[in-house]
């Protein structure tokens, strides 16, 4: 998009930007983007439904609260529906990352949807966005479901402030029993019907006690599963990955590599 008229309203997961990647996740949009109206030409706009946008690189000016209104690269911003405002690039050689909210997720988040307007996050929540930019740059087969999660908790922390629970609650229980027996990657939405909880009480608790989305759980659950059968059975690596829910050996393989810093084969080897 080339040129902006004044009071133009923007759709869902639309922006004044040309696309580099775009993935979908759990009804989330994740995009990232480079500017394409210069600054002087573009007017004050809204935008329909919510969104985060995380600066990549480059000079960003918001009129979001909570921090300065030249933007350093890592800031992290959360606008809620209805947004009007006029936030922008000086030039055109920036990098952004957008999170587009389903409306269907807003309509749960209250706190979220009423908060008093666009504003600026803090740390907890940018280690969230930026295991999404990450995600998105080696996207795999299990990579809509850890994005689903981690899109999910990044919605809970930006609607409540950190909560001072200490016990695990009596699903937490169910939740882990669930993801070790399930073969491949369970969505969040999928694994909170199992326990009962809303979505983003449960993303919110599981890395509070966990320290790691369900579905990063779920990764590490399968490589656990994967490495005691190298070690116990004669079963060839291709048919342990699909035992263990991989989409086919070199899923299976690229993830065992960047969990241990050693093949399936050798690990077996060494196993002997």
């Amino acid at each position: 998009m080339q040129s902006q008229l004044p009071g133009l309203s923007l759709p869902h997961g639309r922006f004044f930007g040309q696309g580099t990647v775009r993935r979908e996740a759990a009804g989330f949009l994740l995009d990232c983007l480079q500017p394409t109206v210069p600054e002087r030409e573009l007017h004050r706009h809204t935008h329909d439904e919510a969104h985060f946008v995380m600066l990549l690189a480059g000079r960003y000016i918001t009129s979001a609260r909570g921090g300065a209104a030249e933007c350093a690269v890592g800031t992290l911003i959360y606008n809620p529906p209805g947004t009007t405002h006029r936030d922008r690039f000086r030039g055109l050689d920036g990098r952004f990352f957008t999170l587009s909210v389903p409306q269907a997720a807003i309509a749960l988040c209250d706190g979220l949807a009423a908060d008093g307007g666009a504003r600026q996050l803090g740390h907890r929540a940018r280690r969230f966005a930026y295991a999404l930019v990450q995600e998105c740059g080696r996207w795999e087969h299990d990579s809509d479901h850890v994005a689903g999660a981690v899109a999910t908790e990044l919605l809970a922390d930006a609607i409540s402030s950190e909560e001072t629970h200490t016990s695990p609650p009596a699903w937490l229980r169910l939740a882990l029993e669930w993801l070790e027996d399930v073969g491949g990657s369970p969505d969040i939405a999928t694994l909170a019907a199992v326990c009962g909880v809303h979505p983003v009480h449960l993303a919110r608790v599981f890395r509070r006690h966990l320290g790691c989305a369900p579905a990063e759980y779920a990764r590490r659950a399968r490589l656990r599963r994967a490495m005691a059968l190298l070690r116990d059975t004669r079963a060839t690596v291709a048919e342990i990955a699909l035992r263990c829910g991989y989409a086919d050996q070199s899923h299976f393989n690229r993830q065992f590599v960047s969990a241990y810093r050693v093949t399936p084969a050798a690990y077996r080897r060494r196993s002997l």
